[in-house]
């Protein structure tokens, strides 16, 4: 009997017509854990966190992170929307985290930023057994996940937007894919969603403060305005498509020319004749300019 694919003989049989291809070695398949982890119960409802490994993550590890907070809108999230996009990245051995956070209408500005900071916690707190390398923590997310993910970002391990004391894990870098960055500018920029409207998701996330009855309330939900407080030391990679209908490409070069303007590290992409995210979007070329920017930020 046979004990190991190391032992195994290959076979030298060779029926006519059959072609041959080179397998790779070095491939590496994903793999999805099929039960989420609840990181917090919250107004009745659990909270997960999907994860998808590399191959042979029981025998290996930790592996560098990457939380990415999943966009809808602000409402319910389909978990596994954006993790066919990302295995090129899970196979060059980062295990990505995808986030639930509290949806609408069941939550408001900021609980989100709330729920995405305590999954970092829970992760950390778990790191060991879930062979996670928190000292390569990344962040990213996509549309009313991007916001998230930013709005984080511009205020980790400071005393804003947050509901715990328990220190964060530094985080090495983070990506904002479309995410929304100024509700003050959305209303009057060029877009196919009528963001002023009352029934509008930012309406519905700021509790319709959006059209003008708080002005602070928007600035504050708004990342410029943590920008000008303080100065986030990960780096920044800014992705959108500049024929996008949902979430104005505009919001994207405020928050690029605000980290130019605070001498902060950001790089921007504009995916040409790309709309809000689809195949379009998310490329080979695409995913690759995310996946090279976390490898160069792993230590």
């Amino acid at each position: 009997m046979i004990d190991s694919y190391e032992n195994m003989p290959k076979s030298n049989a060779h029926p006519a017509g059959m072609k041959t291809v080179h397998g790779d070695k070095q491939n590496i398949q994903a793999r999805i854990i099929p039960e989420d982890h609840i990181y917090q119960r919250k107004n009745g409802r659990n909270l997960r966190i999907r994860l998808v490994y590399p191959e042979g993550y029981e025998l290996e590890g930790p592996y560098p992170t990457l939380v990415h907070i999943q966009g809808s809108g602000w409402f319910q999230q389909d978990l596994n929307n954006i993790i066919t996009d990302f295995m090129p990245i899970v196979k060059r051995g980062f295990v990505l985290a995808v986030v639930e956070y509290l949806p609408l209408p069941d939550a408001s500005f900021p609980s989100h930023i709330h729920d995405a900071k305590t999954a970092v916690r829970y992760l950390d707190a778990h790191a060991d057994e879930l062979a996670l390398d928190m000292k390569n923590l990344f962040l990213s997310g996509d549309s009313s996940g991007g916001h998230t993910a930013v709005m984080a970002w511009a205020t980790w391990q400071t005393d804003r937007l947050d509901n715990s004391t328990v220190p964060l894990p530094a985080v090495k870098a983070c990506i904002d894919i479309y995410g929304v960055t100024d509700f003050g500018a959305i209303v009057n920029q060029p877009s196919a969603t009528d963001h002023a409207k009352p029934t509008s998701p930012p309406n519905l996330l700021l509790t319709e403060f959006i059209r003008g009855n708080d002005d602070a309330h928007v600035k504050q939900a708004s990342v410029l305005y943590y920008l000008e407080r303080h100065k986030p030391e990960a780096p920044l990679l800014i992705l959108h498509g500049n024929k996008d209908t949902v979430v104005p490409f505009e919001q994207s070069v405020l928050l690029y020319e605000a980290c130019l303007e605070h001498d902060l590290d950001a790089e921007f992409y504009c995916v040409d004749e790309a709309d809000h995210g689809g195949s379009i979007f998310y490329t080979d070329e695409v995913v690759g300019i995310i996946r090279d920017f976390l490898i160069t930020h792993v230590d």
